[in-house]
């Protein structure tokens, strides 16, 4: 009775293992720490990059520096002239912005790296709205160079779209 109780329960322990390992196939399992995710750790400059209307060709070039932190937080410094710059995205008066701020993790089964930022926007020197930032970035063997598609949206004060930018971009290590 007692070898049937145990084999029994080792049964159920086994089956229970394998249905946690199978459920946990399902999601991606998004991580920041480990020393593959860790080799995103570091400043990037972004100087090969354009973007456009969603559906168009990207024209508008973008740049900026990105500083990926151990623990999944990202700053991102825009290459944006601080006077700012008239008629951005079609609006009226002078667009400035501020710094991004967000985070990223890494994603061992596809060895890419997700990166969400957002920043706030103003017009006239008054908060106009947020804009965000995501990049699949898919980082080279040496670790110098960061690259992938990029899609920029910008949102005014009431929530509503204004422009979703979509284009790609490659950073390199400084």
């Amino acid at each position: 009775m007692n070898t049937k109780r145990a084999l029994a329960i080792t049964l159920l322990a086994l089956s229970t293992a394998a249905g946690a390992t199978g459920a946990r196939g399902i999601a991606d399992p998004q991580t920041t720490s480990g020393w593959f995710a860790n080799r995103l750790v570091g400043v990037f400059e972004t100087n090969e990059g354009k973007v456009g209307p969603c559906g168009t060709t990207p024209t508008q070039p973008v740049g900026n520096t990105l500083s990926f932190n151990a623990g999944g937080t990202v700053t991102e410094s825009p290459e944006f002239p601080p006077t700012g710059a008239p008629g951005v995205f079609g609006l009226p008066g002078v667009f400035t912005r501020n710094i991004g701020l967000g985070s990223w993790s890494y994603n061992p089964r596809t060895n890419h790296y997700s990166m969400h930022l957002q920043y706030y926007f103003f017009e006239d020197g008054e908060f106009y709205g947020i804009g965000t930032v995501d990049r699949d970035l898919k980082l080279s063997l040496d670790g110098k160079t960061a690259s992938g598609p990029v899609r920029s949206t910008i949102y005014a004060a009431d929530g509503s779209l204004i422009v979703a930018l979509c284009g790609t971009a490659s950073s390199t290590r400084l």
